[in-house]
């Protein structure tokens, strides 16, 4: 058996009319700093939601070499989707965007019943946060995905050395008139790729 994931990797199987979102996604970031005390990586972990993860690995039993087989190619092919789509993430310094190089390390694999991927964003250019104001947004630009960080797992940094930067999180403030847009859109409407980031959280690093 042999499974794919089409387009923006979350084209999941037909549940019904219903509004957007029609998939959830725990996120977990890691923000990286060389010695130099420049960013520059961005580590991500996304737990996928139960009926997702049923959608991708069901039909095989848990210990078959199937769901092993698919679990681990996940990983490889979502990645090579989600690059056109800068891996789903906008990093910026001083509103200017920040280019991600290439992510080459990457892995899958089941978290109890969900499926979790893991991969590392590198910067094309580290930057250096105590000098710019730098920010980044992890989300599904149709908004077909619905992705944020867990309060009791916010965003941390990984510095070689002691520094005096903190992440933070500013939660997303969609209008009311961005909500009934949302809810209007079933599974079958065609992607409207301005509508995620009216509901993407920001991460903001700042350095003292």
């Amino acid at each position: 058996m042999t499974t794919r994931f089409p387009l923006l990797f979350l084209a999941l199987l037909p549940l019904g009319v219903q509004a957007h979102p029609h998939a959830w996604i725990d996120v977990r970031s890691t923000i990286v700093m060389s010695a130099e005390g420049l960013i520059s990586a961005i580590e991500e972990e996304w737990l996928f939601d139960d009926l997702y993860s049923a959608a991708v690995v069901g039909g095989f039993k848990n210990d078959s070499p199937g769901k092993a087989a698919t679990v681990r190619d996940f990983a490889p092919e979502v990645i090579k989707n989600l690059e056109p789509y800068g891996y789903f993430m906008r990093l910026t310094a001083d509103d200017r965007q920040i280019k991600l190089d290439t992510v080459t390390e990457y892995k899958s694999e089941m978290k109890g019943q969900q499926l979790m991927l893991s991969f590392t964003a590198p910067l094309a250019k580290p930057v250096d946060p105590s000098r710019y104001a730098v920010s980044f947004a992890v989300y599904d630009p149709t908004y077909y995905i619905h992705m944020a960080h867990l309060v009791a797992q916010p965003p941390t940094i990984r510095s070689r050395k002691k520094t005096a930067c903190q992440a933070r999180v500013e939660p997303a403030r969609p209008s009311h008139e961005d909500l009934a847009r949302a809810f209007a859109l079933d599974q079958g409407a065609s992607p409207q790729y301005d509508l995620g980031h009216l509901f993407a959280e920001k991460v903001l690093v700042q350095c003292k």
